[in-house]
């Protein structure tokens, strides 16, 4: 027996993509996703009251706007104290512009992450902020460098005069074309191997103060911060402890990395320079390393 089966019926052909619908992703979804990765990041364990979620100061808490494929996020979170703030804001940064395009299929273009909170204290030894760099004046190389600068604006306002003069834009002579005609055909003389030496001398000059390092000014001072004083600050200060005593008339200060010398005009007690040396210590006592205090005096004759 043959059993005949009907035809069968060609599958549905579906639409083309651009006729089932759009894909929208809404901001509060990132922005809930974002929250999320920041508080798996930092941790906080923090549960917001109604008031918080209200008002919108809930942590962590997360912005979002949408252009098209592409998204920026700005995180507002707050962490423990286990961590620098700026790993904190690393970590939440990248975790969050990893996972938001993971998870959405957005192109995350930037994430901005703000700190506001911190729990707990920092482990014990560790310092509130990084120690400052000793401050450095600036090198002999810029004075070259001005020297250098000025010339080449004066080689410039010639060329261009000269051009002007070419074109007979102006009246006046050519210096460019007399110099190149003084140069042109120019024999050896006996001055130029002094000058070149002296030019050598003075590059090699020039290339060794760019490289030595900036010279360091500044005391320290017994901070961890790393606090600095200029010399003009410590000699200020020196000059004003040495005039608060009653027999000194005058005074001069001058201070070095590892000196502070101070000259004084007294009305000629003896015992003027060894308490003025004393107050001096006691001043500058917060100054790194102790500088030897130096104290020199002579009679004023009384003049005040």
């Amino acid at each position: 027996m043959t059993t005949t089966l009907p035809p069968a019926t060609p599958p549905a052909t579906l639409p083309d993509a651009g006729g089932r619908g759009d894909l929208t992703i809404h901001e509060r979804v990132v922005e809930r996703t974002a929250e999320r990765i920041a508080a798996e990041t930092t941790g906080w364990a923090h549960r917001p009251s109604g008031w918080h979620r209200i008002s919108g100061t809930a942590l962590p808490h997360a912005e979002a706007t949408i252009v098209g494929r592409h998204v920026r996020v700005a995180v507002t979170v707050g962490a423990g104290s286990d961590r620098t703030l700026p790993a904190i804001a690393g970590a939440v940064r990248t975790a969050v512009g990893i996972h938001v395009n993971e998870l959405t299929g957005l192109d995350v273009d930037e994430v901005d992450v703000r700190v506001t909170r911190l729990t707990g204290s920092p482990p014990p030894g560790t310092p509130a902020l990084p120690a400052a760099a000793p401050p450095a004046a600036a090198g002999p190389a810029r004075r070259a460098g001005v020297v250098l600068a000025l010339l080449l604006i004066a080689v410039g306002a010639l060329a261009v005069y000269d051009m002007l003069t070419g074109l007979d834009a102006i009246d006046g002579p050519l210096p460019v074309e007399r110099a190149l005609d003084r140069i042109d055909g120019l024999q050896p003389q006996d001055w130029m191997v002094p000058v070149g030496i002296i030019v050598a001398l003075a590059g090699l000059w020039l290339v060794l103060s760019a490289l030595r390092p900036r010279p360091r000014r500044a005391l320290a001072l017994r901070a961890e911060s790393g606090a600095y004083a200029s010399r003009r600050t410590i000699e200020h200060i020196a000059v004003d402890t040495a005039t608060q005593h009653p027999g000194v008339v005058d005074a001069h200060a001058r201070a070095r990395r590892r000196t502070v010398t101070v000259r004084i005009h007294t009305d000629g007690e003896a015992a003027t320079t060894g308490e003025v040396r004393g107050a001096l210590i006691d001043r500058l006592d917060r100054l790194e390393g102790a500088p030897r205090i130096r104290v020199s005096a002579r009679r004023a004759g009384g003049r005040r």
